[in-house]
């Protein structure tokens, strides 16, 4: 790494610390207000319980009820490394994890603009930039995902890559491997554009048998992971519970055959699909080009004169946009904070090559500014369904309100001894998760406690009506006995 001066720390301080209160501001406080879910954050917070007391985690949180090898599910051991943060940092642990993640990766970005510009201002400027693309709020907004931990080492990947360190290449690609199981995918992809980079940057003395030596060893053994990870091992693990992963892409073809008989046979199908959607539904209309807009503003526009990083996410494109579930589609969640790494590092390449100054900073400062700005706009509103502005907007008063007393919620919820096995509503479920028995009502099971919201608060598997019957069914049952109901949080214990 460059030699960083004491101007220097001091920018990079400030500008580290201002974000790191914004996250914080986001994902810490949704969680203190129970706006969290039981999926994501609640199976994570149970699998890194289950891990650092050195037990296999089989998460119970599944809405159908089956109970599954976590890693059937997410294939992450990178979860196993952090689970021993759990014991300092409790149910927060993981949000503070994406936190420091995110702000990794934005080190990760600087230090590579570093490599290419000189001086500070330009770096300073990208770092800004990447700190305020869409993704990153959006997922910040809903839980915890191990793909943002994934996407925060690739800066680092490839700034590594640049300076042709191997051993600190294969020290972060492996962990993104660790990371979650469709990263590897990701990761050949990823390798593919290097290669090209390095072809376009030098195509006269470009030295074909050098990338047999790392990249297409790397790229071959990604591809083998992926394949025997998502084909054999997570199968081998669900213990004959069926998922139905390809279903959401049926509209591409239920094989790989399938989807490239479409391809040749009905190409301008499949194009269709990266841009408008295949339902009747109106509400549908609209979300994959808001997607592409903010790819273009928040620096996407590089894309179009450093294509290799565009070959980097094509993998990304497929996964959001060939699914039939209109959800993955837009720039909600957690589904489009790959996008982000790769839009900084491609703007940094991009700028790199304006020889005019003047132009460069105009060009680093109005990308930075247009992020900003489209950042705030879809913060307030947007096309993609299922948005709720209350959990990500941090600068307004609505973020920090709630109609809950949180400090009597917490004394109650403390009551309940450690090792019962309970039911909970979806919220509740990360605050309560440290434990080998717990369910996302309306599933039952064995629980000894039912523990619920009766109101102001997602009623998420069951529709308003259905929970109002399910919550009745239990207060009826001889089974159960009324331990609170107060303040819109019910408690029934179990009779022995």
């Amino acid at each position: 790494m460059k030699q960083i001066s004491t101007v220097e720390k001091i920018f990079l301080l400030i500008i580290i610390s201002i974000f790191a209160a914004i996250f914080c501001s986001v994902s810490l406080v949704n969680h203190y207000l129970y706006r969290t879910a039981a999926l994501d954050l609640g199976m994570f917070n149970q699998a890194i319980y289950s891990f650092a007391h050195l037990k296999m985690n089989h998460f119970t949180l599944d809405i159908m009820g089956d109970e599954m090898n976590y890693f059937a599910d997410h294939f992450s051991p990178i979860t196993i490394l952090i689970s021993p943060f759990y014991y300092i940092f409790g149910s927060y642990t993981l949000l503070i994890i994406q936190i420091v993640a995110i702000l990794f990766g934005g080190i990760g970005i600087y230090q590579y603009a570093k490599l290419h510009h000189s001086g500070i201002a330009i770096p300073l400027i990208i770092f800004i930039q990447f700190c305020s693309i869409f993704g990153i709020y959006s997922a910040l907004s809903f839980d915890y995902h191990n793909n943002v931990i994934a996407a925060m080492f690739v800066p680092w990947l490839i700034y590594y890559h640049e300076k042709a360190d191997t051993k600190k290449i294969i020290i972060f690609f492996l962990l993104i491997l660790a990371s979650k199981e469709n990263m590897a995918l990701w990761l050949a992809f990823i390798l593919l554009g290097l290669i090209l980079k390095m072809y376009f940057e030098n195509r006269k003395n470009f030295n074909y048998k050098k990338i047999f030596k790392l990249e297409i060893p790397l790229i071959v053994f990604a591809v083998i992971y992926f394949v025997f990870i998502v084909g054999y091992v997570m199968p081998s693990l669900r213990e004959g519970i069926v998922t139905h992963v390809l279903d959401r892409y049926s509209l591409i073809g239920n094989s790989l055959s399938d989807f490239i008989s479409n391809l040749l046979h009905q190409p301008y199908k499949i194009i269709k699909l990266l841009f408008e959607s295949p339902f009747n539904d109106e509400l549908t209309f609209g979300i994959k080009s808001e997607l592409h807009l903010m790819i273009l503003v928040s620096g996407g526009y590089a894309l179009l004169f450093r294509p290799y990083y565009l070959l980097m996410l094509v993998p990304i494109y497929a996964q959001k946009l060939f699914s039939n579930d209109y959800a993955l589609w837009g720039i909600n969640g957690h589904y489009s904070i790959e996008f982000v790494p790769i839009l900084s590092l491609c703007l940094s390449d991009f700028l790199q090559k304006i020889k005019l100054n003047n132009l460069r900073y105009t060009l680093g400062v109005l990308t930075t500014l247009m992020t900003i700005y489209f950042t705030y706009s879809t913060i307030e509103n947007r096309k993609s369904l299922w948005y709720n502005k209350t959990n990500t907007a941090f600068y307004s008063n609505i973020h920090y309100q709630t109609p809950f007393n949180i400090t009597e919620i917490n004394h109650l919820l403390s009551s309940i001894p450690d090792n019962a096995r309970i039911s909970v509503s979806s919220c509740i479920a990360p605050h309560l998760a440290f434990r080998d028995k717990i369910y996302h009502f309306p599933v039952v099971w064995d629980a000894e406690y039912i523990v619920l919201f009766t109101a102001n608060s997602s009623t998420y598997p069951l529709n308003g009506n259905d929970f109002k019957m399910a919550v009745e069914k239990y207060m009826n049952d001889s089974n159960f006995q009324i331990q609170y109901n107060k303040n819109e949080l019910l408690i029934l214990k179990k009779k022995h």
